[in-house]
């Protein structure tokens, strides 16, 4: 393991049982103990998954002790008193021990009495929180969660924002989000997890700003600030870092790293949360595709004018943005904009 990480013993051959060393156990007690501090750093994170990756038994090891938080996802909201003061008692006692094995197994025994008393406490009222945020065409939306985390919803888009004792998840069913993750501070097990799920991958932000958009088929991520893992099926999970853009085009195929000169960033991917939309030498259909988005009837861009290039700086907040977008346009190429049976056609002239 780095040696920069909270421990570096690998050699005990003393086990579990399992196969897995006690000195793995107090290396992964030590990670735990850094990453729930409320001070570690993105480098701290990166040096943990470099550690989970250096020995199958460090993941068997994390696997193991994550199954057992797992179960502490049924706990009452109402009983949070309940866990922090079991919590706090069985730090108190661990601290008092010499070795640091006992402490995992008083760790394990406080887990099964919390769960316990949490559910005799209450049997109907479930520690995970859940709340629905939607938007309607051309409005977009900003939020505050409940862990500080900015959530900004763009046009026509639909999340499900899903607590739970050890995870926060966003479920994006469609349209477009942007985030910046928060501290988790009033979390009472630490800075917990924050993953985003869509039709095509598991997201896992690593203290980060990035937006997804989830398209008809296929999910678009930028990653603004920090890192975030994609997770697609079984395969292992690929980083995204900043001012990095990746298509997923369904549930089973490798992430596509869209490169600088790619159409598909002839658009400023995050410019909508300032309200505009900022196109770059960008084809005309597909930049009528993004402007569509915003209101309810309908663009048609025909063939004969697609390849035409738009550049500007296109505003939203503004009364009809799509009628003046399509103005300006006119205005500036070769096109002639007609309206028939409530659908709006561009042609050239």
């Amino acid at each position: 393991m780095n040696t920069s990480g909270p421990l570096s013993a690998n050699n005990s051959t003393c086990s579990d049982g399992t196969g897995i060393s006690q000195a793995v156990y107090d290396e992964l007690i030590a990670w735990s103990v850094k990453l729930n501090s409320g001070m570690a750093s993105a480098d701290d994170m990166q040096l943990f998954l470099n550690w989970r990756s250096q020995n199958p038994m460090h993941e068997a090891a994390w696997q193991k002790l994550h199954t057992m938080e797992q179960s502490l996802a049924v706990i009452p909201a109402e009983s949070k008193l309940i866990v922090t003061e079991t919590l706090t008692l069985a730090d108190k006692q661990r601290s008092k021990l010499s070795a640091r094995r006992s402490a995992l197994k008083l760790l394990s025994l406080a887990a099964i009495n919390i769960i316990g008393t949490a559910l005799l406490a209450n049997q109907y009222a479930p520690w995970q929180q859940e709340v629905h945020y939607a938007t309607s065409v051309g409005k977009r939306d900003n939020v505050v969660l409940a862990d500080g985390t900015r959530l900004m919803l763009n046009t026509n888009s639909k999340v499900d924002v899903k607590f739970s004792l050890l995870k926060r998840e966003i479920v994006l069913h469609s349209g477009e989000i942007y985030i910046e993750t928060g501290k988790d501070s009033d979390s009472i097990t630490g800075r917990r997890a924050f993953w985003v799920k869509t039709g095509q991958a598991e997201l896992k932000a690593i203290g980060t700003r990035f937006s997804v958009n989830q398209q008809a088929s296929s999910t678009k991520l930028h990653v603004v600030q920090g890192i975030v893992a994609m997770h697609i099926g079984r395969d292992a999970p690929v980083r995204a870092y900043a001012n990095e853009t990746y298509t997923m085009q369904d549930a089973v195929s490798t992430p596509i790293k869209n490169s600088t000169s790619d159409h598909t960033l002839s658009m400023d991917p995050i410019a909508w949360i300032d309200g505009v939309l900022v196109a770059k030498q960008m084809r005309l259909d597909e930049f009528v595709v993004e402007l569509s988005r915003y209101q309810d009837l309908p663009l048609v861009c025909k063939p004969d004018a697609g390849n035409l290039t738009v550049s500007g700086v296109f505003q939203l907040n503004r009364q009809d943005p799509v009628e003046h977008a399509l103005t300006a346009i006119a205005r500036t190429l070769p096109v002639r904009i007609n309206k028939q049976d409530a659908i709006i056609f561009i042609s050239k002239k």
